[in-house]
This record gives C-alpha cells, structure tokens and sequence, in this order.
C-alpha cells in the first residue's frame, strides 16, 4: 500500500478510506496501535492480588494481572505450550496461579513458568522461561499498557495533560458505571463526534437554549487536545447565539435547570434540588450562576471533593479533553464521564466504545462497577443526545464510502480532529 496517497497534504483535505480501508486499518495496526500508549483498565478493577482484566486492541489480548499489592503486571494472553488464551474478560486467578485450561501449564503471577505437565518428556526448558511482559504503567488511576519497547515512558507520552487534570485527581474517582456497545462505524468516528462542538446544531438543536456551543475554545495539547473553558464557556447562564434572543428573551433559571438535567448522568440528585431552591428564593444581589457556583463547591466539598484548586467557573465547567488516540470525554471536579474507543477485531467498519462514569468515592457505594455490554447499540436507551449521536455514526460511515472527494473541516471548531489525523499521520509516516 502506497502510504503517501493515504496522509493528509497541505490542503488539509481528509481521505475517505482512512475511515473505510481494510489496508488503511492494517496499517494503523501495524505503526500506530503497537507503538502508542492506551488505557487497558481502572486501577479498581485490578484491586486484589489475583485480580485480573484483558484489554483487546485489534487481534491482539493482553493480559493485566495484579501481581502484588502494590505491583500490576501485562502480558501478551497466550500460553508457551500451545498458544491458548489464558484468560477472557475479568475475574481473579485462585491459588497465585494462571493456569491454562488446555493443558494445564501454571505461571506465577509475575509471568514465570512454574509448572509443567510430564516436564520430563520436553527439551530442558531455561529456568528463566516466562509470559512475554508487555510495558504497562499507571496515571490516573487508569493502567495504560504499550506493545512498543521503544515508546517514551507514559509520563513523557501524556505531557501536558497530567499538569492540567492535576487538579481532578482522576486517580481518587471510582467507576460508578461501566457500559460498552459496538457501532457501526470506524473508531475515528466515535472519537470524532466526541472531540468538538459543531454538531451540536445539527444533531442536538433541542439542547441549544440552554448551551453556549460557540464560545469554546480548541487547543492542540502535545500529541492530545483539549476543548472548553473559553472566557464565556459555561460562566454566563446564556443560550446559542445560533437562536439570536437577546438578553430578557430567556431565563436563567430555566438554563441553569436544564442543564442539570440535561446531564443528568453527571450530576447527583442534591444538586437538582439546589437549582430548584436557587429559583424559589429572592437573589441576593449574586447571579444565579454564582450563587449556584457557590452552592456547588460547598456541595463538592460536603463529598469530599477536593475543590480548593478550582475557581468557581470550573466548578460549572468541563474540561473536555482527548488523551490521543481514543480516549475522550468531559471531566468535571469529582466527576467525569471517559469514552474509550477501538477497532473492533480488524473490522474498519465498527468499534467497541466503552462509557465509563466516574465520580468521588462515597461511602457504602460498590466496590467495582459491573460491566455491561449491549452487541447492539439500539439495544439500550442511551438517553436522548447520546441516542442522537450514535444514529448519526451508521449514516457517517455509510456517506464515507461514497466515491466523493475527500472532505474538508471547518479549521477552527474541527481543529482537534484535524490535529488527530495529523499525529496518525506521524506514526503512519515514521515507521
């Protein structure tokens, strides 16, 4: 396959196929998914030493077993006798083993081979002899696992968004809900729906008077990218300026409710009745925006939250940020809700996308999120923008397969994913 005629030039235009090829994917495959870091699991889902989770990325398995209290370990997911996949989905190794269901071949935790069947009628095996590691590393209370030896370390990968989401402290959320589905579309497309607001007006009118979707803000960040908090995003309780009302033609107090309810699956039911009890008393000279600012720190904070390093417009703010290549999503103080996106096996044409609520752990909740997972997207109700988004991806990949030229962005609110298939396009270039 001729690269050259699959990376993006100067033009900026976007071939097709680099959604729709099987050889464009085999060859994201090969220069891009080997060699960039991802996240395999939460931390949580790993808590006890035993515990076990396998992270799937094209034909590839891999195995992330908690070896020790304190340690966590990867694996390539296949035994040394036959190749038999030694584990599926999540669960806990008994007795400090993994054993394979095949012929019964044990290795400790920490990969070494400690026990053969009839070892004496096989060559002398080296005392050394082990699972094939896999690099893996934890930030955010996520493990993140690398197929590539070369690769920067994770810290160094990530930069600079450890330094932005210092404040969130992602490693102390937990997973409240965990759901995953397949889509009918490639995995850029998942991302993309997900990583800038110009659809808004398109797909989701219905959310337009009581959402800002101009006034944000697109930035490249290293390899990643961020969009959100621009001087006006979220601070000012003001529809569209798509709908042309001017101020007087709307009320706050209906905006400042519909988005809590609007998003509903990041917000708990106290912060409901704050809103209602902000609109049933007279103001004290504050916005209602403020005094809803203030009630939502005392809120955060009665739950622990740790929210001395936010200023109150990020308390009504998300920090919508894309960890290249397939994780985005918003992240509020104490709350965030990540999107996880992959190719389904070696299939360009669908994707597993994994939602995962996350939010300050409170006493009495779950342990550990149940995992649910719906082969079929229209299986669930997802809710109504969600809804929207996902019927849109099927038409999406359909359209880009169509024998139309290759399809232009707008450059400043589709700038993040121009920046996305420009990074692609450095590993795909630089083998």
């Amino acid at each position: 396959m001729d690269i050259d005629s699959h990376l993006i030039g100067d033009d900026n235009v976007i071939p097709r196929d680099r959604y729709t090829s099987p050889e464009f994917a085999a060859l994201e495959f090969e220069l891009l998914w080997a060699r960039v870091w991802q996240v395999a699991c939460r931390e949580e889902e790993v808590d006890e030493v035993g515990a076990f989770c396998e992270y799937l990325i094209g034909d590839q398995s891999i195995l992330v077993v908690r070896s020790e209290p304190d340690a966590i370990e990867a694996f390539h997911n296949t035994c040394l006798h036959r190749g038999t996949r030694l584990a599926e989905g999540t669960g806990r190794f008994q007795d400090g083993c993994i054993r394979c269901r095949y012929h019964a071949w044990c290795y400790a935790l920490d990969g070494k081979l400690v026990e053969v069947v009839d070892s004496h009628e096989f060559d002398p095996l080296p005392p050394d002899v082990g699972l094939k590691p896999v690099r893996v590393d934890q930030w955010g209370g996520f493990v993140w696992v690398c197929l590539d030896p070369a690769a920067p370390p994770l810290v160094d990968y990530l930069d600079p968004l450890p330094t932005l989401l210092a404040p969130y402290q992602l490693h102390r959320l937990r997973m409240r809900t965990y759901l995953s589905t397949v889509l009918p579309a490639n995995w850029k497309v998942a991302v993309d729906a997900f990583n800038e607001g110009y659809h808004v007006q398109g797909t989701h009118p219905q959310i337009l008077p009581w959402t800002d979707d101009v006034s944000l803000d697109y930035e490249p960040l290293g390899i990643h990218s961020h969009y959100g908090r621009l001087p006006n995003a979220r601070r000012q309780l003001r529809p569209s300026p798509r709908l042309g009302l001017s101020e007087g033609d709307y009320d706050e107090g209906e905006i400042l409710e519909s988005f809590i309810q609007g998003l509903g699956g990041l917000f708990y039911e106290d912060e409901r009745i704050l809103v209602e009890q902000i609109r049933a008393t007279t103001s004290d000279g504050a916005t209602m925006l403020s005094r809803y600012q203030r009630g939502r720190r005392s809120l955060l904070a009665a739950r622990g939250v740790a929210v001395d390093d936010f200023s109150d417009d990020q308390l009504t703010s998300a920090d919508d940020v894309y960890f290249f290549p397939n994780m985005v999503g918003p992240i509020y103080p104490g709350i965030a809700i990540i999107f996880r996106v992959r190719p389904n096996g070696t299939d360009p044409d669908t994707c597993i996308k994994d939602t995962w609520f996350l939010a300050w752990p409170q006493e009495g909740e779950e342990k550990r999120a149940r995992r649910r997972f719906f082969p079929d997207w229209t299986e669930r109700d997802w809710g109504e923008i969600t809804n929207q988004d996902y019927a849109n991806m099927e038409h999406v990949q359909i359209g880009m397969k169509s024998r139309g030229p290759g399809f232009r962005l707008n450059r400043r609110q589709e700038a993040n994913i121009l920046h996305m298939h420009r990074v692609i396009d450095r590993y795909l270039s630089d083998p």
